[in-house]
């Protein structure tokens, strides 16, 4: 079924002070997303008819954000505010669509592992991260690097989402790996998404914030987001 647009509330990740915070965009009456083609590059051959072509790295584009800006509202004035700061911060952004009205929360993913004891004995070494404190967290995930018996390294492959403490790691062997430890680190803050709804996710910085003045008319303003990234699609659980 389509979905209807009335209803879509856009949310950004404030986190310039000493307290993160999810921030609703007041009265947005409009968001475009932008695009993110894939870039080309030509492989045409010289005995080749026609032009042909493989698809490059993408080019995140840049979004906008529509609005009648108005000082009332604290969240005009806050993006005003981030606009103006140099350099722009970038932000993560949430579009949730009209098939939920939940609010996205913020939490932390893991930044980085050390490897405290390397072990020995190991051959699939499998790496386990304890889950997120937030029910609609991720779960981090790894994977872990094994030379001569031992673990050197782990590499995240997922850093999670909506984690306040650090999670504790788990190796385990399916041969006779014994020893290892490690200890995780959080990272950046991120939203946490509810699944009770749709959600558009992106990062990008405010790159300009016009005001338009027009006769016998509301002040109007068409908000520059310059994305730094590709988007995501979450879709709603069943």
């Amino acid at each position: 079924m389509s979905k209807l647009t009335q209803g879509t509330h856009v949310f950004f990740l404030n986190t310039t002070g000493q307290t993160p915070e999810v921030v609703k965009v007041a009265c947005a009456t409009s968001f475009n997303p932008g695009g993110d083609p894939a870039g080309e590059h030509d492989d045409t051959c010289l005995d080749s008819e026609e032009m042909e072509y493989i698809a490059g790295m993408r080019n995140p584009g840049t979004a906008s954000l529509g609005l009648r800006p108005d000082p009332e509202r604290d969240s005009h004035l806050t993006m005003w505010n981030l606009f103006r700061m140099n350099p722009s911060p970038k932000l993560a952004w949430a579009v949730g669509w009209s098939d939920g009205d939940v609010k996205p929360r913020f939490g932390q993913g893991v930044g980085a592992v050390t490897i405290s004891a390397g072990g020995s004995g190991y051959e699939n070494a499998t790496v386990e991260f304890s889950a997120p404190e937030d029910a609609d967290g991720v779960t981090a995930t790894g994977v872990a690097t094994v030379v001569n018996g031992e673990v050197t390294d782990i590499i995240i492959t997922d850093p999670g989402s909506g984690y306040s403490e650090a999670p504790t790691v788990t190796i385990t062997d399916s041969a006779s790996g014994t020893g290892a430890t490690a200890t995780a680190t959080l990272g950046d803050y991120g939203f946490v998404l509810p699944d009770s709804r749709t959600w558009f996710t992106m990062g990008g910085y405010i790159s300009d914030f016009p005001f338009d003045f027009q006769t016998n008319a509301l002040v109007e303003a068409e908000v520059s987001i310059r994305r730094t990234g590709g988007a995501q699609w979450h879709k709603k659980a069943a």
